[in-house]
């Protein structure tokens, strides 16, 4: 009987011994599991873009410190105003790393706390922009924009354009540019259309085609006509750093425009077309006094200023063609046509940084070629020999004058072998000085000079 009491409290011993420890371990378990997962953050928790879940507090700011110490050793954030470029340095902003983690709330974004020193990068500010524009822009509205792009630890692809910050005002949307065109005559369509058509937005970013404009507006304008407007834009937009995709010339120059400055447009294969590379808009404005044709740029100050100048014209004399007559007595001469002489001119653009000169580019090389005299004479008996100067008119010469290549064509084709062909043809090459320049000054005013032979 003793030995079956021994043997159960054996087991009731054991029992309990085997509960106590098996309690113990698990409860150490169970304590541990459920306390210490309640330390980790949960799914969905994220400081700016970086993402805490799953970690301790101190494994979060580890973290989010390792991200934006490796941000800041490569990033810079690119700014501009039209053609100049900076950047601003990863060093101008400051990431509040401690209060960002204090501040993070279990399972949901919060930010990513950073400041940017915004008054030293105005050093910046002011070598990008114009001067008459460096009190016009927005600070605070920079401020916060590139201080999001900080936060959100990413480099834009695109540089933070500096003109979207400039207030839009009478003072910063200047006159950059102006140009006058003579008229000879003024004819009633060309009025009424500029009347009806005061102003043209010049779209940012955007091509401009002054016979696609015409048409979209209803505008009935002969060849002539939109050529005076097209010429009078043309001036107006070369001392800019608008870009010309298109223009044309004619095979004369026109009465009342300047050599350089012709843009010939007929609504049909001829066109004047320029872009626009800036991001904003800019407007051109038109006006007639009396008998001349004002057209006036408004938009923001470029960046740079721009001069154009009209370099010297080569001048070419006419050849003598000569037509002999039945109807004329032997010797007796006499001029049917009184030929011009032909010209050829290179127009470029110099830019500049305040007085430094950055960049000059050829624009066109307009060639307008020579009309020939035409002389009349009366046969002579026995007489084969003519004028070395003198070309006697034939089927051959008639070829000759079909190949003269016709002006009417894009600034791209350079009239060298014109050049050349007059060369042979001419008596002589005569070089003389006439250099207009036009140049949009310290104010935007395009100025105008013509230098006398």
């Amino acid at each position: 009987m003793r030995q079956v009491a021994a043997v159960k409290l054996f087991f009731v011993i054991a029992i309990c011994t085997i509960y106590l420890i098996s309690f113990s371990q698990i409860g150490a378990l169970a304590y541990e599991t459920f306390f210490k997962e309640t330390d980790r953050l949960p799914a969905g928790t994220m400081v700016g873009p970086i993402s805490v879940a799953n970690k301790t507090k101190l494994e979060a700011l580890q973290a989010i410190e390792k991200r934006v110490n490796e941000w800041k050793a490569n990033a810079t954030i690119p700014v501009a105003y039209q053609e100049k470029k900076g950047e601003i340095p990863a060093s101008l902003f400051t990431f509040q790393i401690e209060q960002s983690e204090r501040q993070m709330v279990a399972g949901r974004p919060s930010p990513l706390l950073v400041q940017f020193d915004v008054q030293a990068f105005s050093k910046t500010i002011k070598k990008l922009l114009p001067p008459s524009l460096a009190s016009s822009i927005n600070l605070e509205k920079l401020q916060n924009d590139v201080t999001n792009i900080a936060a959100s630890l990413q480099i834009p692809s695109q540089p933070v354009d500096l003109a979207a910050y400039v207030s839009r005002s009478n003072e910063t949307m200047q006159p950059v540019s102006t140009a006058t065109l003579k008229f000879w005559k003024r004819p009633a369509p060309l009025l009424e259309w500029i009347s009806a058509n005061p102003t043209i937005e010049i779209k940012g970013k955007s091509i401009f085609s002054l016979a696609e404009y015409v048409k979209e507006t209803s505008g009935s304008l002969s060849s002539e006509e939109m050529s005076m407007i097209a010429s009078a834009i043309y001036q107006t937009i070369l001392p800019t750093n608008f870009t010309v995709l298109e223009r044309h010339t004619s095979r004369e120059l026109p009465d009342g425009i300047t050599i350089g400055y012709e843009a010939k447009v007929d609504g049909g294969n001829r066109d004047l077309q320029f872009y626009n590379p800036n991001t904003t808009a800019y407007t051109l404005k038109f006006r007639v006094e009396k008998n001349r044709l004002h057209v006036t740029l408004f938009g923001l100050p470029f960046a740079y200023k721009y001069l154009v100048k009209v370099g010297d014209i080569e001048y070419f004399k006419p050849r003598t063609v000569v037509q002999y007559s039945p109807l004329l007595r032997p010797g007796e001469r006499q001029l049917k046509q009184s030929g011009k002489r032909g010209m050829l001119v290179k127009v470029k653009r110099e830019t500049y940084d305040e007085n430094h000169l950055v960049h000059v580019e050829t624009i066109a090389e307009d060639f307008y070629p020579p009309s020939y005299n035409i002389e009349l004479r009366g046969l002579e008996l026995g007489d084969s020999n003519s004028d070395a100067n003198e070309t006697p008119s034939s089927s051959e010469q008639s070829t000759e004058d079909e190949k003269q290549t016709d002006n009417e064509s894009k600034n791209d084709k350079q009239p060298k072998e014109k050049q050349d062909e007059n060369n042979g043809q001419s008596e002589e090459k005569q070089p003389e000085k006439e250099t207009p320049s036009t140049t949009n000054d310290s104010s935007g005013q395009q100025k105008g000079h013509d230098h006398e032979k």
